[in-house]
């Protein structure tokens, strides 16, 4: 074979089987030159041989599973007779005992491939993490890995990992991208903003604008945000609806009030079916206090674009803090009827019933609900430890209160309902720690005031034991 001499390498396999009929070496042997010479319908009959006579022979498992594993996506037969269906279910069994006391990496990482494609998340992570410890700068590995990891529910397993791959190779575009949906999966806003530059440096044609920017204004870095759209809008010849949207709404959140109702407008213009100069038009009208307006204005995109959750949210908390609690849960109510499905709702929903202290059972249940439909998710578990802590119920809050603050440390409202917590369980150092983190938050749906009394009264029990 090595001379190019093919056929004679065939003759002489053939010769030796005729001389050890029952070799499942030799005929495991065939089998791989077929492979080599890009004949799989021979290959494949020399390896099923090979199995028949030891179904454990390591390298015939290795050639069905990889012929199998190569043929999975086709669904076309090899031969006749053949139901494709079944490839990627025997290719994992073959490459399953392929593998076995082998560091085999092509092995690993086809089977890999193939448990994470079924479905198979944590085998899958187990095949991949053997070919990433020996090859971490192999990013496509690493992606895989990744891929099972998020899969079985370790994001931040899948988020180390590509970390570590970027380190080995910082400029994989792919990798990069792949890194801001786990950081933004996680709200980690900061990061992402970070891995979206680091991004668009290895690719200077990729356009993430818009993505980076979002970060940007999730990170608490509004200013910064509105100078990266602004710089981007200028190079542009024609109007980008999505940029204008970003551009008002971090003029907005750095409050020139006056700039973003002057890019709502130009967004009205060059998009009048649009409704997100609408969207800014109603918050600009709430962060100027007109709360009665604001309040119309929500109803009205609730009105237009009954499909979009996001308005419903919105208008239900005006709402609320407007008093009109049986609107705000009728609203709620109504959204979650047409979309059983929808995490936001049901937490948004528990969460109402949980902060007013009414029908605590029931938002335990929504909660629980929503946490099913977005395991980890750091805004669901602090609604739920929320409720646990309003029922009296302790012991069941300190979990999901504490995992949110961990994963939210600039939330100012988590931090604030852990300071409760920690007071109410007399670890007053904790609560004082809470609370001076919920006073450097983010300042969102908190009392600043409230929460400076309740320090007080932590750091005077501090100074009494």
């Amino acid at each position: 074979e090595g001379r190019d001499k093919v056929d004679e390498a065939i003759a002489a396999l053939q010769q030796a089987l005729t001389l050890a009929p029952e070799s499942a070496e030799v005929r495991a042997e065939l089998a791989g030159l077929y492979t080599r010479q890009d004949r799989p319908v021979e290959a494949m009959a020399a390896a099923e041989e090979a199995l028949k006579r030891d179904p454990d022979n390591r390298e015939a498992n290795r050639i069905v599973g990889m012929i199998f594993g190569a043929l999975a996506d086709l669904k076309k037969p090899l031969r006749p007779g053949d139901d494709p269906s079944q490839y990627q279910a025997r290719a994992i069994a073959a490459l399953e005992k392929a593998r076995r006391d082998s560091n085999d990496l092509t092995v690993l990482l086809a089977l890999g491939r193939l448990q994470l494609r079924a479905g198979q998340h944590e085998k899958a992570a187990a095949s991949l993490r053997r070919v990433f410890d020996e090859q971490p700068q192999f990013t496509e590995g690493a992606m895989l890995l990744s891929a099972a990891q998020e899969g079985s529910g370790a994001i931040a397993d899948a988020t180390a990992t590509l970390e570590v791959a970027l380190a080995a190779n910082p400029s994989s575009f792919r990798g990069l991208v792949r890194l801001t949906e786990l950081y933004e999966r996680q709200r980690r806003w900061k990061d992402a903003a970070a891995a979206y530059a680091r991004a668009e440096k290895a690719n200077p044609k990729a356009d993430l604008t818009s993505g980076r920017a979002a970060a940007l204004m999730n990170s608490g870095a509004p200013v910064e945000a509105r100078d990266l759209l602004m710089a981007s809008i200028a190079k542009r010849k024609t109007p980008d609806a999505a940029l204008l949207y970003l551009l008002a709404e971090s003029q907005r959140q750095s409050k020139d009030f006056d700039g973003a109702a002057a890019t709502a407008q130009t967004l009205r213009q060059a998009f009048p079916d649009d409704p997100r100069g609408l969207v800014i038009d109603a918050q600009l009208k709430l962060a100027r206090g007109q709360k009665d307006e604001a309040v119309a204005a929500f109803g009205d995109l609730v009105k237009r674009v009954p499909d979009e959750p996001n308005f419903v949210y919105q208008y239900a908390q005006l709402l609320e803090d407007a008093g009109r609690r049986a609107e705000a849960e009728r609203a709620l109510r109504e959204l979650i009827a047409r979309a059983p499905g929808d995490a936001n709702a049901l937490n948004s929903l528990g969460y109402m019933f949980a902060d007013r202290g009414e029908r605590l059972d029931e938002a335990v249940a929504l909660l629980e609900r929503a946490l099913t439909l977005e395991p980890g998710n750091p805004s669901f578990l602090d609604s739920l430890g929320w409720a646990f802590f309003r029922q009296g119920n302790v012991a069941e809050a300190e979990k999901p209160l504490a995992e949110a603050a961990a994963l939210l440390p600039g939330s100012s409202v988590v931090q604030d309902h852990l300071g409760d917590l920690r007071y109410k369980q007399a670890r007053y150092d904790e609560a004082v720690a809470a609370w001076e983190r919920a006073l450097t938050g983010d300042g969102e749906v908190v009392h600043r005031a409230e929460i400076e009394k309740k320090l007080r009264e932590a750091r005077s029990r501090l100074q009494k034991k």
